[in-house]
């Protein structure tokens, strides 16, 4: 076990608020650990008092060294993170986390495709939901620059097997509804040639349509709704088709249309994070945290 690293963390609001969506930093530290892995590292990460301005804290890691026999093709990226093989780089788990750090905070472009995809996988998570998080302006890690909301798209690596495609409005016939979103839907979508499949929502972009739900301004049927929404497509996922919009419930209106343009800039999803449940409010991690025990 080496010392512990103190990893300095600061999620900028520029309205000066002093929160963020739980599920932000909660992705950023499984995502962390997930990535650390693929550096042959073991990781166990403690969260700081949070500080004054947007929400400031210090992430102490500690980190151990995974074994090289347990760490399929850890040559291979050792060599492509520092040109040095394993046994050079073996015993100093400190020179792995800075990399995490690089690795983290460069923008998409400059990661190699030879890249290990699972780890650009929980990469892109972080800045998923970056992207979604309205409370924060710009993402401070460490001693790097900050990364300014305009920019959380450029650290999105679009893997070939995972793009997603747009497929336009469409109606879908309910079959098999499920109100608390505890599993995937079930309807004749029609741009498909009047097939049933599966479906999901995407909890952010089809917010107004469940707060119809939740306050009961909808009739609602057990089977045999007809929603208008515009979908998505993605391949690599075990349910493929992503609902973006809910436009319409039984000709009851709900949602202005999104801009395909719009659409594009969210063509990756957090693939965790789709089926649509009670929706993440805004935490206030100063006193959730004074509350603890």
């Amino acid at each position: 076990m080496q010392e512990p690293y103190v990893l300095p963390i600061h999620f900028d609001n520029f309205q000066g608020k002093h929160e963020i969506n739980s599920d932000s930093l909660l992705i950023f530290v499984e995502a962390y650990k997930e990535i650390a892995e693929f550096f042959g590292l073991s990781v166990d990460i403690q969260i700081g008092v949070p500080e004054e301005g947007g929400w400031k804290t210090k992430l102490t890691i500690s980190a151990f060294v995974l074994g090289t026999l347990n760490f399929i093709g850890i040559d291979n990226l050792s060599i492509l993170l520092t040109g040095k093989e394993s046994k050079e780089w073996f015993q100093n788990a400190h020179e792995r986390l800075v990399k995490i750090n690089e690795f983290i905070t460069q923008e998409a472009k400059n990661i190699p495709d030879e890249f290990p995809k699972e780890c650009t996988k929980q990469k892109n998570k972080m800045y998923q939901q970056f992207q979604k998080d309205g409370c924060i302006d710009s993402f401070h890690l460490g001693g790097y620059l900050p990364i300014p909301r305009a920019n959380f798209h450029l650290y999105i690596k679009k893997l070939p097997d995972e793009e997603c495609l747009y497929l336009g409005e469409t109606n879908i016939t309910v079959h098999s509804p499920d109100w608390k979103g505890k599993r995937s839907w079930r309807g004749k979508i029609g741009i498909i040639e009047d097939k049933e499949s599966a479906f999901d929502f995407d909890k952010d972009l089809t917010g107004k349509f469940w707060e119809m739900v939740k306050l009961d301004k909808l009739l609602l049927h057990t089977i045999g709704d007809v929603m208008r929404v515009q979908l998505v497509k993605r391949p690599a996922n075990k349910v493929k088709y992503l609902v973006v919009r809910v436009l319409s419930y039984n000709n009851e209106e709900i949602d202005s249309l999104i801009s395909e343009e719009d659409i594009r800039k969210f063509a990756i999803f957090d693939l965790q994070q789709t089926n649509v449940g009670n929706k993440p409010h805004q935490t206030d991690f100063f006193n959730l945290l004074e509350q603890k025990p």
